[in-house]
């Protein structure tokens, strides 16, 4: 039996929206990935990105920015390897879907380059109660630092497929 959607939209996630907890205040060590996490709703499907690269030869992609930041008075950048993983409800099955730079995708938003376009991962989206993860590795340590989400900007595009089922329908 086919799946049905009552709803299919973009959305954008934010710092706030993610498990900042385990974020704020841990060390910036080079090559020690720290991870943001959002656990998916139930009735819900989510998949990174949204729109698509070329839709009739029309970039439908959404922007994205993800710009980590110390903890210090004058915020400085933390220049790190990111990746964008989906992860089953227990952490175990994790699948990578994007590699790349912080520093190709901290400009802001309005200002999108080639590298920060997000189109959805078609046929890819984990469901209720697994993860959206995002793994920030410093490139070099900032001595004494730590990461802070006050100062830290994330937008990460993902199109949210609410199931049938979830409103009873």
């Amino acid at each position: 039996m086919a799946k049905s959607y009552t709803g299919i939209f973009a959305r954008t996630l934010t710092i706030s929206d993610f498990n900042d907890d385990a974020f704020d205040g841990i060390s910036i060590i080079a090559n020690v990935p720290v991870e943001l996490t959002y656990q998916v709703l139930p009735g819900n499907e989510l998949a990174f990105g949204a729109g698509s690269q070329s839709l009739g030869g029309v970039r439908t992609a959404r922007v994205f920015q993800i710009a980590p930041f110390d903890n210090q008075a004058t915020a400085v950048a933390v220049p790190c390897k990111f990746r964008l993983i989906y992860a089953d409800s227990n952490r175990v099955r994790q699948t990578v879907i994007r590699e790349d730079q912080t520093t190709n995708v901290a400009s802001l938003v309005q200002t999108g380059t080639q590298a920060s376009f997000l189109p959805e991962t078609t046929g890819m989206r984990v469901g209720a109660y697994s993860y959206l993860v995002i793994q920030l590795s410093p490139n070099a340590t900032s001595s004494g630092n730590a990461f802070a989400s006050a100062n830290t900007t994330i937008q990460i595009p993902v199109t949210n497929y609410t199931l049938a089922t979830a409103s009873g329908q």
